[in-house]
């Protein structure tokens, strides 16, 4: 066992009359990776909060080192050397890499006057000492966001941390940038440096931690070491009983939906070629940048196509915007549900029912009684939890706001559906009633594409799996010969 550098025990948190975080007990060693997880809502959250002073604890103790831990502001958890890294990067673009990292700490002279060559020299030996080849000179905003994820824990490492909360480090990153952020990580390990590692992707925690924690209702359900325990006992404790796995049957398909015939767009794709069945799953993998998004985009109207055909139920067509897609009943739920299709500070009555007003006019007229019976419709089919319809959206769960999407998606009765990452960034009981969603809208004739970057999404859900590499489809899997090795070759191999 590793030697204790963080003990929490018994710790409390209540908002109101809702107790979010119950006696909940948390150790962290010296060069360990421990994990956190739990569906949305489980109070990782409040418990990130407390461990980087935002959130004072209502009860329960925290010692570091030994020595008791009162943490009454963020700056505080910084002086005892313990920072929290965050999804939303805290980095300032237009400043340079050096300038980030020792921002509100620059290195001075004798005259007080910022000393630059100091500051270069030290951030040339943090970067030299992580093993991070990124020029000190360079605006941070012109860096990747793996990049700036490195620069976020360099400037960690600059304030002496000693414990490192990630906070889903990996939630934009392709598999070679998770591999290289946890190349990282494992130096700092070697270090010393303590790491509360939050992830939803429950491989991710069998290959980094060393131990996991898993919360539940606010709640500590259970602690082991990653060792001795496997995926169906983490999400048996995620969720309050044990995992079944699912297994999708073969479907009956109908006529061929969507067609596309050598399509291509400038910069963007090539050539490409396939069809979708009524009532079938396809699904699109690839590395990032290999152009999945970017075809969907194209088969809903927002990027134009430079070449090819593209048919729907076997009529030539071309789209002038996505307006016109979901006339021919075509719909697209985006990867980016803030730039494609929250409305963040409105109801999430407005929000189900925004893209397609039409369905609920009588002679011009807005029916409020047909859109709240079927925004009640959907909030019921789709278990959608929330105070009222009236509520801003902003306020739910991640695993809920994707859910009103869902449902604006099926206000235009769509035909063929497009699905661009639907379950990121949401819990693993979420993700499970959304691919019985996707599932149930196949089985009553929809074809579906379902673009999704964790191969154990595709592999579930896909009838086909079709393999972009580099702006093409470089392989064509049915459902028998898809398998994480097969798909891999085919995205990352010439």
């Amino acid at each position: 066992m590793t030697d204790e550098l963080l003990q929490a025990q018994a710790l409390r948190k209540q908002f109101g009359n809702n107790v979010v975080l119950r006696d909940v007990d948390l150790s962290v060693g010296r060069g360990e990776v421990h994990a956190i997880v739990g569906e949305n809502g489980a109070g990782k959250s409040t418990l990130i909060k407390i461990l980087g002073g935002v959130h004072r604890a209502d009860g329960g103790t925290m010692k570091l080192e030994g020595r008791e831990l009162i943490l009454n502001s963020p700056q505080a958890a910084l002086d005892q050397g313990i920072v929290v890294i965050h999804q939303e990067l805290s980095l300032a673009p237009d400043l340079t890499t050096e300038e980030n990292i020792f921002l509100g700490h620059f290195p001075r002279n004798a005259l007080g006057l910022l000393d630059r060559r100091r500051m270069r020299e030290r951030t040339r030996e943090l970067l030299d000492r992580l093993s991070i080849e990124i020029d000190p000179t360079v605006p941070v905003g012109q860096l990747s966001i793996a990049q700036q994820q490195m620069i976020e824990i360099a400037k960690a490492i600059s304030v002496e941390a000693k414990m490192l909360v990630l906070d889903e480090p990996t939630a934009v990153l392709d598999a070679n940038r998770v591999d290289t952020l946890f190349d990282l990580v494992e130096r700092l390990k070697a270090q010393g440096i303590g790491i509360v590692f939050i992830s939803h992707h429950l491989e991710e925690i069998f290959r980094i931690a060393d131990r996991v924690t898993v919360l539940r209702d606010g709640e500590r359900t259970g602690t082991s070491d990653v060792s001795a325990i496997d995926q169906d006992w983490l999400v048996s404790k995620m969720i309050g009983r044990e995992f079944e796995a699912h297994h999708t049957q073969a479907r009956g398909m109908g006529e061929v939906a969507l067609e596309l015939e050598e399509l291509s767009s400038e910069g963007a794709f090539e050539n490409v070629s396939f069809s979708v069945r009524a009532g079938e799953i396809v699904g699109l993998a690839g590395l990032i940048g290999a152009g999945r998004t970017e075809v969907a985009q194209a088969i809903f109207g927002v990027r134009p196509h430079s070449s090819g055909q593209m048919k729907v139920f076997g009529r030539p067509t071309r789209f002038s915007g996505p307006g016109a897609a979901k006339r021919q009943g075509i719909a697209y739920v985006s990867e980016d549900r803030k730039a494609f299709g929250l409305l963040p500070n409105r109801p999430v009555r407005e929000n189900a029912t925004i893209s397609n007003l039409a369905r609920f006019r009588s002679l011009g007229l807005l029916r409020l009684d047909r859109e709240r019976a079927f925004v009640r419709e959907q909030i019921e089919q789709l278990d959608i939890r929330l105070p009222s319809m009236q509520a801003e959206i902003s306020t739910l769960s991640g695993g809920n706001q994707q859910k009103v999407l869902l449902g604006r998606a099926l206000a235009g009765r769509p035909r063929v559906l497009i699905f661009d990452e639907p379950t990121r960034g949401v819990d693993i009981g979420a993700k499970r009633e959304i691919y019985r969603f996707i599932e149930e809208l196949a089985e009553d004739g929809v074809a579906i594409i379902v673009i999704s970057s964790e191969m154990e999404e595709v592999l579930r859900l896909s009838d086909r799996v079709l393999v972009m590499r580099g702006g093409r489809v470089a392989a064509e899997l049915p459902r028998g010969e898809a398998t994480e090795e097969s798909v891999m070759r085919a995205a990352s191999l010439d």
